[in-house]
């Protein structure tokens, strides 16, 4: 793999984890869930301070690529090359996250035909 192939897809998964924290910081329930022991219904302070932390992790992400954008000198073409990386990782993640979910809406359903 050549080194500019690998600074596409590491590029490309910045933008992902922007993308990811973005998507955690608006569908916060959905995320909080995966940190949070106890189950929903969150108290509101719980949810804001969970979208704030999303929140701040994305500005990190877009402050770093900026910080990347000033230091590389690369053309803006190579950042949209890397947009392909970026939705490879989004299907990698949609489909993990389902699959997760599944398996925890599964379990809870054998649980409570057990009881």
């Amino acid at each position: 793999m050549t080194d500019i192939t690998f600074g596409k897809m590491s590029t490309g998964f910045e933008i992902f984890a922007i993308g990811v924290f973005v998507w955690a910081s608006i569908d916060h329930d959905r995320f909080i869930k995966f940190w949070m022991l106890r189950p929903a219904p969150y108290t509101r302070r719980v949810r804001l301070i969970f979208r704030l932390f999303f929140a701040v992790c994305a500005l990190g992400g877009v402050w770093q690529i900026a910080e990347d954008v000033a230091k590389s000198g690369r053309l803006v073409v190579f950042y949209v090359t890397a947009l392909p990386f970026t939705v490879a990782w989004f299907v990698v993640f949609f489909c993990m996250l389902h699959f997760v979910e599944w398996l925890n809406r599964k379990r809870r359903a054998n649980r409570n035909r057990l009881t």
